[in-house]
């Protein structure tokens, strides 16, 4: 039984989809390839974090006291990209589920399997790289501003950290942007039990899900719940067979409100006081719901955009998008901390170009890099890019993912 009266879901949708134009199978599959390469490049700038040597958390919202302009820009484009993980995550989930009912359990067994060479083992690959990389620079400087960065602590490491540095099993890799990764897995193992509750309580579980979702809960085996709510999203209106047409003029007014909506949180200090990371619920709640809005916002953004010229190059390199997810941090890092002396003053328009820049010559070199090793060495890139082309077709179509067809690329 649906939870929404009958009336007010049809009319909805209808404004939602009105002046759509179809979504075509080439163009549905670039859509998806945007919505990849788009929101990952999102995450670099998510990934930024502090202004080097700043006391101030973006996560807060803008600074009131000191570079307000620049403290806006970056905790502004901070929230924004919040909508990356559940976006990805609905993406994921949408094509998990691509199988008849009939076939369900050889379907989840081989889905499972795969996950395992197109997710968890190019993670373990880019961890031991980097904590190889990374004791190296301990060896050498043990003082080095970058291993301050990470959420290993080489001279108090014990044994279990470092296997947690490799494989996430209860505390985040040393590659920080594997947790979602590491979720994105486990929520491949579970979901047996998430295939029964689309099948026989769809909103049952979304409820259950969505409850532990805004009280912060991990559920016990994950990191946190947005992966496996927002797979499951993706998996409810796969199973549903929704339609996922976004008009134009929809689309424009989903994202001014998720722009206003995003602006808000970023001048929450102005209006409300918080001591450390005790934030007021309502904060926490808009900061939580503020993902819904972009997930939808954002989709409706790569739908326009897949149907133009622009959209079909770019979803060309939507296969990069695992490789740039997996290298871009540390080096982000890296790029913040050989940039800054370069700096002539701290002042708002130079941070803001700090920003910028760090996060550009990341999403190049990442890009550079995984174009390079493709060409020079297809098989360490197919490990570490867990299977994944680098460049699709001419066409321009990206992932083609015929809805009729059961194997279907990976998600991220």
């Amino acid at each position: 039984m649906n939870s929404v009266p009958v009336p007010l879901r049809e009319a909805w949708l209808h404004w939602l989809r009105h002046d759509a134009a179809p979504l075509t199978e080439p163009r549905l599959g670039r859509a998806l390839g945007l919505s990849r390469l788009l929101l990952v490049i999102g995450l670099v700038f998510l990934h930024y974090r502090f202004f080097p040597g700043s006391a101030h958390t973006p996560w807060d919202g803008f600074d009131p006291d000191q570079y307000q302009v620049a403290t806006f820009v970056s905790s502004f484009l901070l929230f924004f990209f919040f909508s990356s993980v559940p976006l990805l995550s609905m993406v994921s989930g949408w094509l998990f589920f691509a199988f008849e009912p009939t076939d369900a359990q050889g379907a989840l067994q081989k889905r499972i399997v795969r996950r395992v060479g197109t997710v968890y083992l190019p993670m373990v690959a880019w961890n031991a790289l980097y904590l190889v990389l990374l004791l190296a620079l301990f060896a050498w400087r043990p003082g080095a501003p970058l291993l301050g960065t990470l959420n290993v602590d080489f001279a108090r490491a014990g044994a279990w950290d470092y296997v947690n540095a490799l494989f996430g099993l209860t505390a985040h890799p040393i590659g920080f942007q594997f947790w979602f990764v590491r979720d994105l897995f486990v929520t491949a193992l579970v979901s047996p039990l998430l295939w029964l509750a689309l099948r026989h309580a769809p909103w049952l579980g979304l409820g259950v899900l969505g409850v532990a979702w805004l009280v912060g809960s991990n559920l016990g085996v994950f990191f946190r719940a947005d992966v496996v709510l927002f797979f499951y999203i993706g998996g409810l209106l796969r199973t549903r067979g929704a339609r996922l047409e976004i008009g134009p003029r929809a689309t424009l007014v989903l994202l001014a409100v998720y722009v206003a909506l995003v602006a808000l949180r970023t001048l929450a200090p102005l209006f409300l006081e918080w001591e450390g990371s005790q934030r007021p619920l309502a904060v926490v709640l808009l900061t939580r719901l503020l993902r819904l809005a972009g997930a939808l916002a954002c989709w409706g953004l790569f739908v326009q955009l897949a149907a133009t010229d622009v959209g079909a190059r770019l979803a060309r390199y939507a296969g990069l998008a695992f490789f740039v997810h997996a290298a871009h941090f540390p080096l982000i890092e890296a790029v913040k901390f050989a940039l800054w002396p370069y700096l002539p003053a701290h002042g708002d328009a130079w941070l803001i170009a700090h920003y910028l820049a760090s996060v550009l010559a990341t999403v190049a070199i990442t890009v550079g890099a995984g174009i390079a090793l493709a060409r020079a060495w297809p098989s360490a890139f197919a490990l570490m890019n867990g299977g994944r082309e680098a460049i699709g077709p001419k066409d321009g179509a990206g992932t083609r993912p015929a809805l009729g067809r059961p194997e279907l690329p990976p998600a991220l």
